[in-house]
C-alpha cells in the first residue's frame, strides 16, 4: 500500500505545471454548462412574457374587430327603425288601417327592444343645449320660447351605441 501512495504522489509531483487537471476541466465545464443553462432559461422566460402579450393583443383585436362588425351592423339597421317610426305617425293620422297600424307598431316595439338589447339607445335632443357631439344642426331660427343654442326640433334621431354616438341627431336650433 506504500508503494502505490508514493507512485501516487510521484505521478501528481510528475504533471507539468500550468496543465489543467480532469477535475478543474470539468469544474470549468459545469461553470460554462450552468451560464448556458441560465441564458437559455432567461431566453425561455422572455419568450413566454412575449406571447403572453402576443396572446392579449391578439384578443383585443378580437374584441375590436367584433364591436365594430356589430356597430356597422346596427348603424345600418337604424334606417329601418327611423322608416318604422314614420309609418306609425302616418298610421296615427288614419285608422282606416287600425290592424295594419297595430301590426307595425309591434314591428316597432320588437326592433327597439332588439336594438336596446345591443346598447343602442336614442339620443335626446329637443329641448336640449345643442351639442356638437351628438348633434347635426341642420337650420338656425329664430324662437321667443327658447334661449339661444336649443335643440327646437328633431328631423332625424341620434343614436348612441353603448355611449358612443354611431348617428348624430339632425336638428333645428334656435339662434
Amino acid at each position: 500500500m506504500e508503494a502505490k501512495r508514493e507512485k501516487i504522489t510521484a505521478a501528481k509531483k510528475a504533471k507539468k505545471p500550468g496543465r489543467p487537471s480532469k477535475t478543474k476541466a470539468l469544474e470549468e465545464k459545469i461553470v460554462k454548462l450552468e451560464k448556458e443553462r441560465d441564458a437559455v432559461k432567461e431566453q425561455l422566460l422572455r419568450l413566454a412574457a412575449e406571447f403572453e402579450n402576443y396572446k392579449k393583443i391578439t384578443s383585443r383585436n378580437i374584441e375590436n374587430r367584433v364591436k365594430t362588425a356589430n356597430e356597422d351592423l346596427l348603424l345600418n339597421l337604424l334606417p329601418i327603425l327611423d322608416d318604422l317610426e314614420r309609418s306609425l305617425e302616418a298610421g296615427k293620422k288614419s285608422r282606416r288601417f287600425k290592424t295594419l297600424y297595430e301590426g307595425i307598431e309591434l314591428i316597432y316595439n320588437n326592433f327597439k327592444t332588439l336594438l336596446e338589447k345591443y346598447g343602442v339607445e336614442p339620443i335626446e335632443s329637443v329641448g336640449q343645449p345643442f351639442n356638437v357631439d351628438v348633434h347635426e344642426a341642420l337650420l338656425m331660427v329664430e324662437n321667443d320660447e327658447y334661449p339661444s343654442n336649443v335643440v327646437l326640433q328633431e328631423h332625424q334621431k341620434g343614436y348612441r351605441l353603448k355611449g358612443k354616438v354611431i348617428r348624430h341627431a339632425k336638428v333645428v336650433v334656435t339662434k
